[in-house]
């Protein structure tokens, strides 16, 4: 089986899941993977090993979840971090508005 990405992350309270997530990414690299290596690790090769048949790929009949990232991550995996847009199931998240209610939730709770 070939690399996989997030595999060490899940269940540790100290570790902060997504910006694991983004430094894997760079590790991945830095240990000798190209960035389309690690992004396929990230993607198809972690759906299969989960058996997550509608995921890991876009492709008909399967999920539409992705990201639009501003910058390539071919040409640099901290690209990764770029983000544009989110898509789940074929529509766009409002990022903005959660956000929003993110930071509104925080400061009640700091206060």
């Amino acid at each position: 089986m070939r690399e996989v990405l997030g595999s060490d992350t899940a269940g540790d309270g100290n570790r902060w899941i997504g910006m694991m997530t983004l430094l894997e990414f760079d590790n991945m690299v830095a240990a000798g993977l190209t960035p389309m290596e690690t992004i396929i690790a990230a993607t198809r090769d972690s759906a299969k090993v989960l058996k997550l048949d509608q995921l890991g790929m876009v492709s008909t009949g399967k999920s539409a979840d992705f990201i639009v990232l501003d910058a390539n991550p071919l040409d640099n995996i901290s690209n990764v971090r770029k983000i544009s847009k989110v898509y789940l199931r074929g529509h766009e998240v409002d990022r903005a508005g959660l956000r929003a209610k993110w930071q509104a939730r925080w400061s009640k709770s700091t206060q």
